[in-house]
This record gives structure tokens, C-alpha cells and sequence, in this order.
């Protein structure tokens, strides 16, 4: 890592990569004048991380609370003062971190009329849903961009809880003009409890400027890390539109989710999975049981799925029924939502895009022994479209037929985690492979979900 600038850890796919436990590894390595900054997104996705044997999920704070360095929430980010509270509690009291919190007086905050906003919002678009969490998120990036968004600074202000409810009662005013819907204090009652409650929480903690506090670790020489949330490919404006989050979630949205200058940020990490998953709607080349497959995501849930099928087979001939396994095998439910998150072999000319717009010069490989129980894996080394072979992206892909031509690598005889520091060689072929068609080193490779998990291979 190149000491002197951020560098930004992004995922590279459709979210869920594994970022938590790439930011947590790299957290662990750094100092208490370190610092880890969130720049965009929300509490619409969540960052799983092992800590002594237990599980924990981030969809606020960043992943390196268990480490040394300062954490801190960022300008481009919407945060949930409820959700944030309710995110601290779950932290062990034995883990000092709260000194070491900030937020940006910047950052937008969400209401619970934004929560309501969304999900009715997305309800009344019927068959032509994009997957929305729920979460608020876009109508708080909504009312940023229309002017009228309260943000952290804005709750130290006298009037503040006069803003609060005329915004609130303009939101109403929107559900029950736009789409019918009258709202009922039962609605919001929950939420708005909660709600001010981390207000209470927000008006303790340190709030700093982001541009400010970066400008100093780097002016001390300090490491920055840049954490993001979401994925390359869900970003609002390169990613696969219209099925994408609200936010800037490349490395590009680091100097504008901060306030700092483009030259502040360094060459990426890019974190991907050894396949690739997706949550929610739009297209996805290559799906395990295709149109199938991304239906029943949509309208199944995991305990029925469970028990409709028990041990499903990962080298069944049925390729929705190997893409059953694979999310039975790698536990690829959503972490915030609990929805199925629909499951296939990981694309090459996808990979590369999301690197090249990244600028990632080195990579993390997870979830490698999810693929244990499979006899081989399969890589989709470009694309059919019209009849000509191609790894360039099209504007839409949801827009054109496309055809994925693949390669199989054979799959090593134990579980990856047998070998300990040091990886078969089927592991590896699979992973030069990779490194050389993707043109960047794997830094290191997952090995299973607890920290210790993990082959170091380039530090």
C-alpha cells in the first residue's frame, strides 16, 4: 500500500464481496494514528466480520472497530441516528472505540420518512422493482440534491426539530399525493423513537469535517483507508443502471464522498469473490439456473428454500440446483435484508471493468473454499453478443443477449482450510489464472469466515 495517499478497499462486484473481513484484516495491521473513513453509502448493506468466534455485521460503523485506528463516518455518507445506535450497542462493552469514533457534520441524515418514502415507493412499482433495501437511502440522497436535507451539523441549530417536521410533513404530503398513501402515526412511531434517540447519541460524539481530519492523517504520513460500501457494478452512475444503489460507490466517489482532491487518492484494493452473487433485480450473465434462478430470489425466502431442499447437490446437472448449493454453501443471504441473494460463476469482463474504473493494483480473492464440495469451477472468460466474441461491457446489459463462454479449472481434494498457510496447487493454477488475465496480484486469498482464514501471498 502506498503510505502516502488513501487507498480506497472496493468491491468489485455486485456488493457483498467481502469487505468487512478484507478492511478488518488490514485494520488489524495499523496504528492507533491510523484512520478508516466510510465516504457514501448507508446502513443498506452490511459488512460481516468474525471477531473471536462470534459474528458481527457493519452497516454503519467501519470494519476496522475492532483494531487500533480511527474510524469515521464521512461527508458522502446517510446515516440512520437510530440504526447507528442501535449499531453501537452491539459492539462487546470490552472494545474501546467510541474515543475513536467521528462523523461528518456533512453526512445527510435519514428520517423515518425516508424509510416510509422507500418502501412504498418501491412497492408501488410492482413488477418493475429494482431491489430497494428499504433502508431510505435514495430519498435521503433525493432531498441532498433537492436542497432540503438535514444533515449532522444541522442538529446542534435551535430550529433544528422545527426543519425536522416540516421536511417530514412535506415527505407526507408527498406519499399521499403521489402515490395515495396516507400516513398513520403507527407508521413512523417506531422509527421516530429510535430516531431521536440517536440524535441524543450523534450530539456525544466527535464531529469533525472529513477533508480536515484527512488532510492531517496525511499530512503526518499516517495510513487512510478508505472503506466502501455496495459494489462497483451497483454504482449510481457506472454500475448497472437502473439497478443500483444512490451513492458513488468506485473509487472515483472517495475525493467527492470526502471533500478532498482526486490527487489525495492512491491506487485501490479490489476485493471479489471466487464466484459472484447478486441481490435483487437487473441482469446477470452468468446466473446459475438464469431466469429461474432470479425468480425464485425474488419471491422465495431462505427457510423455505431450506426445506424444499435439503441437501442440495453442487455438481448436479440441474445448474439452478447448483446454484442452490453454492448459496447454501457459502450462506449468500443478504445481511441486512435476509433475502436469497441470487448466485453464479464469476465473469472476467465484468472483473475488469470494475478494476480499470477502480484503478485497483491489488486484489483480495474470498470465499475460494465455499467452492470446496464442487468437482470443478467454472470462469466466464468473455462474452457472445451478435454472434462476435467481445469483453467489453455494453452500455445495458440488461438490453442485449448474452452469451458467456467459459473456462473450468478442476477443484483441489480437502477443504482449503486443511492446508493451512499455504494453498493446493489446483488453488493456485486457479488463482494465476486469474492474476494474469486480470492483470493484478492477489494480495491474499480467503480461506474460511474466521480471521485466521486467510494465505497471505504478496506483503
Amino acid at each position: 500500500m502506498k503510505q502516502n495517499k488513501i487507498t480506497p478497499i472496493i468491491g468489485l462486484q455486485w456488493g457483498d464481496e467481502g469487505k468487512g473481513k478484507g478492511v478488518a484484516r488490514i485494520a488489524s495491521r495499523l496504528k492507533s494514528s491510523d484512520l478508516i473513513v466510510r465516504f457514501q453509502g448507508g446502513n443498506n448493506a452490511g459488512h460481516t466480520i468474525w471477531h473471536k468466534g462470534k459474528s458481527y455485521v457493519f452497516k454503519l460503523i467501519p470494519s476496522g472497530v475492532f483494531g487500533r485506528a480511527q474510524i469515521h463516518l464521512g461527508a458522502g455518507m446517510v446515516i440512520n441516528p437510530g440504526a447507528l445506535r442501535d449499531e453501537i450497542k452491539t459492539i462487546p462493552k470490552d472494545v474501546s472505540f467510541l474515543n475513536r469514533l467521528s462523523v461528518s457534520p456533512h453526512a445527510v441524515l435519514t428520517m423515518p420518512t425516508h424509510i416510509l418514502l422507500d418502501s412504498v415507493s418501491e412497492k408501488n412499482k410492482g413488477k418493475k422493482k429494482i431491489g430497494s433495501t428499504g433502508r431510505g437511502i435514495s430519498p435521503s440522497y433525493t432531498d441532498l440534491t433537492l436542497r432540503r436535507a438535514l444533515r449532522v451539523g444541522d442538529i446542534f441549530q435551535n430550529d433544528f426539530k422545527k426543519r425536522y417536521v416540516k421536511l417530514a410533513n412535506e415527505h407526507k404530503e408527498t406519499l399521499q399525493k403521489v402515490f395515495n398513501y396516507k400516513t398513520s402515526s403507527k407508521d413512523i412511531k417506531e422509527n421516530e423513537k429510535g430516531f431521536w434517540k440517536g440524535i441524543k447519541l450523534l450530539r456525544s460524539l466527535s464531529i469533525i469535517n472529513s477533508a480536515s481530519l484527512i488532510e492531517k492523517a496525511l499530512g503526518s504520513e499516517y495510513i487512510v483507508i478508505a472503506e466502501g460500501a455496495q459494489g462497483t457494478l451497483l454504482d449510481v452512475r457506472f454500475g448497472n443502471y437502473p439497478y443500483v444503489t444512490s451513492s458513488h460507490t468506485i473509487a472515483g466517489g472517495v475525493a467527492t464522498g470526502l471533500g478532498i482532491p482526486p490527487e489525495y487518492v492512491g491506487g485501490a484494493i479490489g476485493i471479489f469473490k471466487a464466484y459472484a452473487t447478486k441481490i435483487g433485480e437487473g441482469p446477470f450473465p452468468t446466473e446459475l439456473g438464469g431466469k429461474k434462478s432470479a425468480i425464485w430470489c425474488r419471491d422465495k425466502k431462505y427457510a423455505y428454500e431450506k426445506k424444499r431442499f435439503l441437501n442440495p447437490d453442487p455438481n448436479s446437472k440441474d445448474e439452478f440446483e447448483q446454484g442452490i448449493a453454492l448459496r447454501r454453501l457459502g450462506f449468500e443471504i443478504g445481511a441486512v435484508t435476509g433475502r436469497l441473494r441470487r448466485t453464479g460463476w464469476l465473469d472476467i469482463p465484468l472483473l475488469k471493468y470494475a478494476i480499470n474504473i477502480n484503478n485497483a493494483r491489488e486484489l483480495v480473492l474470498t470465499k475460494l473454499d465455499v467452492l470446496n464440495n464442487f468437482k470443478k469451477i467454472k470462469v466466464c472468460t468473455s462474452y457472445i453478443i451478435a454472434g462476435k466474441k467481445t469483453i467489453e461491457i455494453p452500455f445495458d446489459l440488461f438490453r442485449v443477449k448474452i452469451k458467456c463462454v467459459y473456462k473450468s479449472f478442476p477443484v483441489w481434494k480437502r477443504n482449503l482450510s486443511d492446508y493451512g498457510n499455504t494453498l493446493p496447487k489446483e488453488a493456485l493454477v486457479y488463482i494465476k489464472f486469474l492474476e494474469k488475465t486480470l492483470g493484478a496480484k492477489i494480495i491474499y486469498v480467503g480461506t474460511g469466515p474466521e480471521e485466521h482464514h486467510v494465505v497471505e501471498r504478496y506483503w
